[in-house]
């Protein structure tokens, strides 16, 4: 799965800096601004230097990048997803088609293994609004359940079948006029019963712009009624499961144009032609009445408790076209939103040519090692066609205008390549794939709920985002990464355009009302101009599910300090915003005086100290929540001194936790990270004013400690480890590197370039060249510093 195509080795000497991807300010690289890093101490200045510059010139882009690097979703991200990948099905999915399989004709698809595993680490709290404390994860639970009495035959030969054989229905499909739609034609209509269901011509729809304002009311009324869930119409069971209801076919007389007419140049008719002879009886699988087959008799009388639901969720599921909404429950009652999605197998379509041979498709150029990266990769693209795809009961809707053919559609679904492509994710982007959601779900869903912008969407702007430029991700400015992608999405909101990834001529955002684009956009944008407030306020929601995860970042003493007008009165709260005049201290020759005036200052002192905390208590009580993220709050464009101290203090403590904790739980790689990147804080925080030295050796001990401790732990897992032969490509991680700094041991390897950045390669691959690395470290005691990936040396 590497994505070397070529290997240039003149380009090995060219800058270095390539793969650090956050020379900038705002992270791009740009050849223009290409630094040639000679040393590693070097490029630890750079790093330095960016994070003072952040820190000076725009203290929300520094908040941001170390708010997100805080926050945890998984705990070993490199070692659960690779479970994950190499896993034709989920353990879900297991046991639900054991019980489908045998009591029902379907089976299941489960593709957001993803948020499973982070579900089962955070979940979404809100601390205010209708839903205050109810926990919940960050996206819904999509269940594909493929209805196995439909087969879809792509030969022209008919499958001979016993009347006790599967499928009962044979069908074939057919092209629409809408991207991104098929049609499914009934194969053998001969042993179709006649059926009670209209006959129409069909016409082509010429839908345009509607000149009229109640019209443009109707129709975005219209759409707003189809999106908005509504509850089922539950029916008795039907008698048969094998089967289909009536309702469930629509047929159509299609024009043809025999050959014999084309040939008889006379006019003469032949009395004995019928109007057979010019139209065809064409029978397809009806998707509107699919649908409501499924939401009501097949979902709530069999297959909801065979997928887990209880009674009581099944009374209260609420349905839209494709989509039936019920809540299972976890261990401790909390509920988890579903998503189940009736659909039919077919094969991988011929719409989705442009994007297996997609040629603007970008491939980038490690300058650095003549690599060429591209995703997704070859590899990836076959593994990918190879997969089935779904098509789910939900025709085209128009946002003006009708649309005949709707009924006869279904719409084109990738589950099973969305997961594998998720998997293949690196842990940033994945990182900035839910820190979007986080924003979705604390400020757009409970707005625009179904009519807007769905978490659907984001996924496929993640894509594109990824496919642009796949090793752009670099974690320690992680923020200034998310900020592109989201202005990237405001831009697509503001065009009203998103094409769908795997068929790129299908615009995802054609039937949405205009204002809920516009609700989104504006959002977007509001998050763009304060960022930090923004993600205060929503990962304060993301709960951690155990205390035994990893440290949670305290938003709320980050809020207080960013929010509090002068950094001094942090370190000392004593001192008050005003001191009035009779509180100032006067000297008198007398003792006795001086001390009743003393005393008299304390007193004094006390009950102003108390009455300006009551009158602080009535402001927030005004305000309507102690805890209230103000949004409007205007960050200072320079922080002072003891505000940036308090900064500073907060995240290198927090990192070094992070850093205590990942020691036991995730990779060395990581462990190492985030204590270099509390090593980069602690530089700056001796930098910003002498009075702090202390404070800074004493972080800097346990940094050297905490990397002591994780060297040899290291060295002793890899002592019983047999050597392996790492395979190519496995450029991923190098961490042998160390050099004294002071007397103290920090570890100098590029991480901030290196850790979870680049193309994602084959976790087999990455664990062989880690123990590779490993045994060498072992077999020189780690004394012998080694060429890291991050940089070059100079004759």
């Amino acid at each position: 799965m590497g994505g070397c195509t070529s290997k240039d080795k003149s380009s090995s000497n060219v800058n270095p800096s390539r793969n650090n991807a956050g020379s900038g300010v705002n992270g791009d690289y740009n050849e223009a601004d290409d630094i040639r890093v000679e040393s590693i101490n070097r490029y630890d200045e750079q790093i330095v230097s960016i994070l003072k510059r952040d820190l000076r010139e725009n203290p929300q882009l520094f908040l941001l990048n170390n708010m997100l690097m805080a926050t945890q979703f998984f705990e070993n991200y490199h070692k659960e997803v690779y479970k994950l990948a190499n896993s034709t099905t989920s353990q879900i999915e297991k046991d639900l088609n054991r019980m489908l399989l045998k009591d029902e004709t379907m089976e299941c698809t489960s593709p957001d293994i993803i948020f499973d595993k982070v579900n089962k680490y955070v979940r979404f709290r809100p601390l205010h609004g209708p839903k205050k404390h109810h926990s919940e994860p960050l996206a819904a639970k999509r269940l594909f359940v493929i209805n196995d009495t439909i087969e879809v035959i792509n030969s022209m030969d008919l499958p001979q079948y016993t009347s006790i054989d599967k499928p009962a229905y044979q069908v074939r499909t057919e092209e629409s006029k809408r991207k991104g739609f098929l049609r499914l034609k009934l194969i053998d209509t001969n042993k179709f019963p006649k059926q009670e269901t209209y006959i129409e011509v069909h016409q082509e729809s010429v839908p345009g712009p509607s000149t009229s304002f109640d019209s443009d009311i109707y129709d975005y009324m219209t759409i707003t009624d189809l999106k908005t869930p509504k509850p089922l119409d539950i029916i008795d069971n039907p008698e048969r499961r094998d089967t289909l209801p009536m309702t469930c076919f629509a047929s159509r007389k299609v024009k043809k144009i025999p050959l014999e007419l084309l040939e008889n140049e006379d006019d003469y008719v032949d009395p004995d032609i019928s109007e057979e002879d010019f139209f065809d009886t064409v029978t397809y699988i009806d998707s509107r009445g699919f649908m409501n087959y499924f939401k009501n008799a097949i979902f709530p009388n069999s297959l909801g408790r065979a997928l887990g639901f209880d009674e009581l969720a099944i009374s209260e599921a609420k349905t839209i076209p494709g989509k039936v909404f019920c809540n299972l429950t976890d261990d401790d009652d909390n509920p988890i939103p579903c998503e189940v999605i009736p659909c039919v197998a077919i094969e991988w379509p011929d719409q989705t040519f442009e994007f297996i041979m997609r040629e603007e498709r970008p491939t980038i150029t490690d300058r650095r090692t003549g690599y060429r990266y591209r995703w997704p990769t070859d590899e990836m693209l076959k593994d990918i066609r190879s997969m089935n795809c779904v098509l789910v009961p939900k025709g085209y809707w128009l946002k003006k205008g009708s649309y005949p053919d709707a009924n006869i559609e279904w719409e084109i679904a990738f589950p099973k390549a969305e997961r594998y492509i998720e998997t293949r994710m690196s842990h940033t982007q994945i990182r900035v794939f839910l820190f979007l959601l986080s924003i979705h779900k604390t400020f757009i869903e409970p707005v625009s709920q179904q009519h807007g912008l769905l978490v659907e969407h984001i996924r496929c702007h993640m894509y594109w985002e990824c496919e642009a430029n796949y090793r752009d991700w670099p974690e320690h400015r992680l923020g200034t990464k998310l900020l592109k992608v989201i202005t990237n999405l405001t831009t697509r909101l503001a065009k009203g355009v998103l094409p769908d990834y795997f068929i790129k001529q299908k615009n995802l955002f054609e039937n949405i009302p205009k204002k809920y684009l516009q609700f989104a956009q504006r959002l977007f944008h509001d998050v763009i101009q304060s960022p930090a407030v923004y993600f205060m306020s929503a990962l304060r929601n993301l709960r951690y599910t155990s205390g035994k995860f990893y440290p949670p970042l305290d938003l709320k003493e980050l809020y207080k300090i960013v929010a509090q007008s002068q950094g001094i009165k942090i370190v000392n709260p004593n001192i008050l915003s005003a001191v009035p005049p009779n509180l100032k201290r006067k000297r008198y020759t007398d003792a006795d005086t001086q001390f009743k005036h003393i005393l008299e200052l304390k007193n004094k002192e006390k009950m102003y100290k108390k009455k300006f905390e009551n009158n602080l208590d009535k402001m927030e009580e005004r305000k309507g929540s102690v805890d209230s993220i103000d949004l409007k709050l205007t960050i200072e464009k320079q922080f002072d001194m003891y505000k940036i101290k308090v900064i500073l203090q907060l995240f290198i403590s927090q990192f070094i936790d992070i850093a205590k904790k990942s020691a036991r739980v995730s990779t060395k790689e990581q462990t190492l990270f985030y204590l270099k990147q509390a090593w980069y804080l602690t530089n700056i925080l001796e930098d910003t004013a002498a009075a702090f030295a202390v404070e800074v050796c004493e972080y800097r001990d346990v940094i050297a400690k905490e990397e002591e401790a994780c060297k040899k732990m290291a060295v002793k897992e890899i002592s019983d480890l047999p050597p392996s032969t790492p395979m190519r490509n496995s450029v991923q991680f190098d961490f042998s590197l160390q050099q004294q700094v002071k007397g103290n041991l920090v570890n100098l390897n590029n991480l901030n370039a290196t850790f979870n950045n680049g193309i994602q390669v084959q976790p087999t691959q990455s664990f062989n060249k880690i123990k590779k690395e490993r045994a060498k470290v072992a077999e020189t005691n780690g004394n012998i510093p080694r060429k890291s990936v991050a940089f070059v040396e100079t004759k």
